[in-house]
């Protein structure tokens, strides 16, 4: 559990715990305090709630900005294995011009041994 959210649960608990004993503690007839609890325990939901939706809007940002960062990544990978390829693939056309090559050479050589010997 990370740092926010531990200091998150404990804020939560103790704003219960504090509530809860403030309106138990303080003299008042139990109607009224039944009235101040129900009423304590929707500010405290509505408090909840509010922590709750800023708590998910964090974490939907963190996932956005982490699938950016891991789009962003793919795309420079992926450029590299692209440009990799390419130079790969210009290496073996280099080899395969230089092959044609040596093979007419010799092909000329052969047929100048021929004739040399005819």
């Amino acid at each position: 559990m990370s740092s926010d959210s531990k200091f998150l649960v404990g804020l939560i608990l103790g704003a219960a715990a504090g509530a809860i004993t403030g309106l138990l503690v303080a003299p008042a007839s139990g109607k009224e305090s039944r009235k101040k609890i129900k009423g304590a325990a929707k500010d405290f939901k509505k408090d909840l709630d509010k922590k709750f939706h800023d708590l998910a809007d964090k974490i939907s940002d963190l996932e956005k900005e982490s699938m950016k960062e891991f789009k962003d990544k793919f795309a420079n990978v992926k450029g590299d294995v692209k440009d990799k390829y390419t130079n790969i693939a210009n290496k073996v056309k280099d080899l395969e011009n230089d092959l044609e090559n040596k093979v007419k050479d010799l092909k000329k050589q052969a047929k100048d041994i021929e004739t040399k010997n005819v």
